[in-house]
């Protein structure tokens, strides 16, 4: 990226030439102090007393002054001073995340005593938008032992927190898909960088270790308009930093199956073992001037055996397939195929997790300091892609990304009033996700009785290399002109992504017996070859470029000491150089081709306000805020949704597929007389691979855009003469550019009974927008504190709508994964990852039983509603009823009969009759007789959860001591078995209403009830189960 070394020179001697000192680096994410003083002119001077860092300014005419690019923490030391005054100082200041901390200081006269200030009396936050902050100490008391940023994010009342394990733990933000979200670590986003991680992040498990952590901020209506990249909820992690005392820590936790509780049959967890080991240690290299902070982490898993056959001990049994049957498939597999598929009974890998960083932060002089960032994070992880009980161990997979984030900055005063950020960023990712087996085999399925039993190579690991390489660069300046503080941004990011994913390159085949599989006689075969040569597989990547520019200008305007408001606007640029090979018959086709490049930009205006209407209230209130804003984001997509469009051409790879048993390819051979492997093009087959623009391709619309939402908030903050602390907050996202998939190809071929039409579609898959979608939310938050202990409650109430789910990466998965009632004519309705009501509740109490050492009691209690679902058919076969392949079977919105005699629908005996129509009316699918339900009309069952956490520190000799976590999670299930458990609609999905096609006439032929249909209980990682953990903690 030779234009990004020659924009870095130029912006860096832009700075030396404004600073006149040498370019270094500082941390990105920081704090604000902003202050009145009596007496303008006065010399004001902040120290950040662990470091000594210092920051000068002087008052304007008004009195006021701003200070920016603070470090965050403290606590800080002001100091004002005037001739002719004595001067003041105000201690104990501590500066959080992102926001603005203000002060007010007055100066007596000369022949008055000096002013001295120990705690931060009269220091408070002005806020504008919705969010929570966590400092460390409030960190510490959160019950977790996952140690997850789901853990944490979830004491925000508006964040729902999915029931999976770390992996797949989703965040949803205000009911939106956690890929919406933007996580970033001192100031640089950290998500997933292709999009395939269903937790979000870039990692398999956490994205960062906790005990390198000092603050978390969960912002939802971040209005500062260098905030951008999320129409979901804004995460933002700064880690610690060194100071002028040496400080560490070592953690260790080790748990197994002892420590989880029985499932709801009473069975005892299966066996595994986790280990966490951390380290920590920061100090000064030179007092006063270079401080380090270093951690490291590595997490270490044998993960728990969960399935196996019928006649097995596993958790999890298969309902048809005993060991004989496993064993027979496996001797068969080695002796006819050459092929080892390893074991059904038992599978387990160990999984690990190995990450550090360094951190230096140097004080170059009074006007310039610096920070260098490095962090590398290894993960492997293995799991399985295919459901069931009966997955044989290596057509389990392993995914191995290696992750490393370089960053440099410098914040420099170029004068008391202008102050400069300037930061380069770089990180990679490189995955290479394989089988744990011979990958290249085919994937083997054999159906038997209600089993699916699967071995070879996961069909979609054949070929799977995911490369990104990021730079970006950054530069902003503050400008305090008394009472206004303006704001100018400018960045320059440039992404070069590799995907090469291959889809069913090494095959996917069928058997309906195991005698099938002994002859080789396979009922279905799929297959993906490139067609410069099976051996040329890099030839079907995707590689492509995105850049994106964004600028931006704001100004935040101090009225008065009651009234600020900000205003300004951000400007994003995306585009993606580089053009898509173009199919001829998709142009031919459809009119238009499929190689849209990705072109776009949004300009974002933003305003808020905040106004201290304490004098608004009665003598009961001492302090009183109303706040709020609005204003326009632009979200992020998945970078595997630019590499749809990239990868699938229909011009780089024969994709193709057999339903039934073909002559044209034979048999799959046995090894004795030809290589299984790739046999569809092999000696034993007759099969040639077709040319170029044969079929279907996925295209972009040109006048797409990444999603984007208009965000408000409107909020009451009240703090009683008792101290008690109320919020009452509203707040709503209305879509402006939501994301929708289309099919160009679709074509109505007629109508049902209920009015919902028959189509085909062509696999054109379009990425296009749409504007429907809108979520609104109600907040009550109260807190209180009384003396050594600490009380929160809050509730919010949600109702959330969009579109498309978009849970899946690729374009075709996510369009046939659709609950739909009539084609693409759909509407918005209940998001599937919204909750529509969340209580929340903390309580932490501090004593001493020890001594005096202190020992921590901290419980987190949520009780929330399940996530919504659907009510669908149950359809026959691959298709909907609708006759539309692209339309994934099961996903059809089912329709609600009236009775036995309703004609729109046929059933198939009077029994089926009765049966169906006692479930309807004894449900709320009554509600909706004589027509279709609605997507996501019904809500799964609600889950209460408490956890605690014990905390015993034992004083060691000095400031060294032994800290001793216990964390207890869902005690609810231990005091009652019956309870914590997360019953759940697997997919958001319920196929309660059985369907065998539909007649001539268009009427559903309904053959069938299934009234607890996809409904399962949650416990793969213990989460319907109680769960401890022990950890010990050394600081010094």
């Amino acid at each position: 990226m030779t234009s990004f070394k020659k924009l870095f020179l130029l912006s860096s001697i832009f700075t030396f030439l404004l600073a006149s000192v040498p370019v270094l680096a500082d941390v990105d994410t920081t704090s604000s102090l902003r202050g009145s003083v009596n007496v303008s002119g006065a010399t004001v001077l902040a120290e950040h007393t662990p470091t000594g860092i210092t920051k000068a300014t002087t008052a304007g005419t008004s009195g006021n002054f701003t200070l920016t690019f603070l470090p965050i923490g403290g606590p800080y030391e002001v100091s004002v001073s005037a001739p002719g005054y004595q001067s003041a100082q105000l201690g104990g200041i501590y500066l959080v995340l992102n926001e603005t901390a203000s002060i007010k200081i007055t100066l007596a006269r000369s022949d008055a005593e000096e002013l001295v200030v120990t705690a931060a009396a009269g220091s408070v936050i002005v806020r504008t938008g919705t969010g929570t902050l966590l400092s460390r100490d409030q960190m510490d008391a959160i019950p977790t032992i996952n140690r997850s940023i789901a853990d944490f994010a979830k004491l925000d009342p508006r964040v729902s927190i999915n029931s999976a394990s770390s992996r797949y733990t989703e965040i949803s933000v205000m009911g939106a898909n956690n890929r919406f979200n933007d996580f970033s670590i001192d100031g640089v986003s950290f998500n997933d960088p292709f999009g395939l991680n269903a937790n979000g992040f870039a990692t398999m498990r956490n994205p960062i270790s906790l005990d390198f952590v000092d603050q978390i901020s969960i912002d939802i209506t971040p209005y500062d308009v260098a905030r951008g990249n999320n129409t979901g909820g804004s995460i933002a992690v700064v880690t610690k930093s060194g100071s002028n005392e040496f400080h560490g820590s070592a953690y260790y936790s080790e748990r197994d199956e002892s420590n989880v509780g029985e499932d709801t049959d009473g069975n005892d967890y299966p066996k595994f073992s986790e280990e966490i080991k951390t380290f920590t240690a920061s100090g000064p290299i030179i007092k006063d001037r270079l401080f380090f902070f270093v951690g490291y982490e590595e997490f270490e898993k044998s993960n728990p055996a969960l399935y196996g056959t019928i006649d097995s001990n596993a958790q999890n049994k298969a309902e048809y397939v005993t060991t004989a049957m496993a064993d027979q498939i496996k001797n068969i597999a080695s002796s006819r195929y050459g092929y080892d598929a390893g074991i059904i009974n038992g599978a387990s890998f160990p999984e690990t997790h190995e990450e550090y960083t360094i951190k230096i932060d140097a004080v170059i002089n009074d006007a310039n300091r610096a920070i260098l960032n490095y962090s590398k994070a290894e993960s492997y992880y293995p799991r399985k892609y295919n459901g069931g009980a009966t997955v044989f161990s290596n057509n389990y997979y392993a995914k191995p990304p290696v992750i490393e984030r370089k960053s440099v900055t410098l914040y420099s005063d170029i004068t008391d009033r202008l102050r400069t950020k300037l930061k380069f960023t770089q990180w990679s990712m490189d995955e290479n996700d394989a089988s744990i087996g011979d990958g290249l085999f085919p994937e083997v399925r054999i159906n038997l009785g209600g089993d699916r039993v699967y071995l070879g190579g996961d069909r979609y690991r054949g070929a799977n290399h995911i490369m990104v390489d990021e730079d970006i660069l950054v530069f902003k300046a503050d400008y305090d002109n008394d009472d206004n503080v303006l704001t100018f941004g400018i960045e320059r990011t440039e992404t070069d992504v590799y995907n090469l994913f291959i889809a069913r390159y090494n095959g996917e085949i069928q058997f309906n017996s195991i005698e099938d599989f002994e002859t080789g006689m396979w009922s279905y075969l799929r297959f993906h070859t490139p067609i410069a040569g099976n051996d040329q597989v890099g030839t079907a990547a995707a590689d492509f470029s995105i850049e994106k520019n964004t600028i931006y200008a704001q100004n935040k305007w101090y009225a008065n000491d009651d009234f600020t408001f900000t205003f300004g606007f951000r400007y994003d640029k995306v585009l993606t150089p580089d053009y898509p090979h173009l199919n001829p018959k998709f142009l031919e086709r459809n009119g238009i081709g499929n190689n849209q490049r990705f072109d776009f930009d949004l300009i974002q205006p933003r305003v808020s306000f905040n106004y201290d209407a304490t004098s608004m209230f009665g003598d009961r209130v001492v302090d009183a805020t109303i706040r709020g804003g609005r204003g326009l984001f632009l979200g992020r997509i998945p970078r595997v949704w630019y590499g749809n469009a990239y990868s699938r051409s229909g011009g780089l790879t024969d994709y193709n597929r057999f339903r039934s048993y073909s002559d044209v390819i034979g048999p799959m051979p046995a090894s004795s007389t030809a290589d299984p492997h790739f046999f569809w093009l092999g000696p034993t087959s007759d099969y040639e691979v077709r040319s170029a623009w044969y079929g279907d391709a996925q295209g972009t619309d040109p006048s797409f855009e990444a999603p984007s939402s208009w965000r408000t908030n409107i909020a009451l903050d009240l703090l009683t003469t008792k101290g008690y602390d109320f919020t009452v907050e509203y707040n709503r996202d209305q879509i402006n550019a939501g994301v929708f998939y289309q099919d160009l190809g679709i074509t109505q071929t007629g109508t049902l009974a209920d009015g919902r039409g028959t189509y085909t579609g062509a696999g054109d898959f379009w990425l296009s927008n749409t504007s429907l979608g809108d979520t609104e939310a109600i907040t009550f938050i109260m807190k209180k504190e009384w003396n050594d202990v600490k009380f929160m409650t809050a509730y919010t109430n949600m109702d959330a709508s969009d579109v498309y789910a978009l849970t899946s990466a690729q374009a075709e998965s996510a369009y046939g994964y659709q609950q739909r009632w009539d084609g693409e004519n759909m509407s918005a309705n209940r998001s599937s990852f919204m909750v529509e009501h969340k209580f929340l509740a903390t309580l932490d109490y501090t004593t001493q039983f020890i001594g005096d050492n202190d020992t921590r009691f901290s419980l987190v209690f949520v009780r929330k509603a399940g996530e919504p679902y659907s009510v669908v058919f149950d359809e026959p076969g691959y298709n909907s009823v609708t006759g539309n392949s692209r339309f994934y079977a099961d996903y059809s919105l089912a329709y609600i009969p009236t009775g036995a005699s309703d004609p729109n629908v046929s059933f198939t005996s009077a029994a089926v009759a009765t049966a169906v129509m006692a479930h309807v009316n004894s449900t709320g699918l009554s509600g909706y007789k004589g027509s279709h339900v609605p997507k996501n009309a019904f809500n799964s069952p609600w889950y209460s959860r408490l956890d605690l956490r014990i905390t015993q520190d034992i004083k060691v000799f000095g400031d060294t001591k032994l800290v001793v976590f216990l964390d207890m999670l869902n005690l609810l299930n231990m005091i009652d078995d019956e309870s914590g458990i997360v019953r759940e609609y697997s997919y958001n999905n319920s196929r309660q209403i059985i369907v065998d096609g539909v007649t001539s006439s268009g009427q559903f032929i309904i053959s069938g009830v299934d009234p607890d249909d996809s409904l399962y209980i949650r416990n793969n990682d213990g989460q319907s189960a109680w769960n401890i953990n022990l950890g010990f903690k050394y600081q010094f």
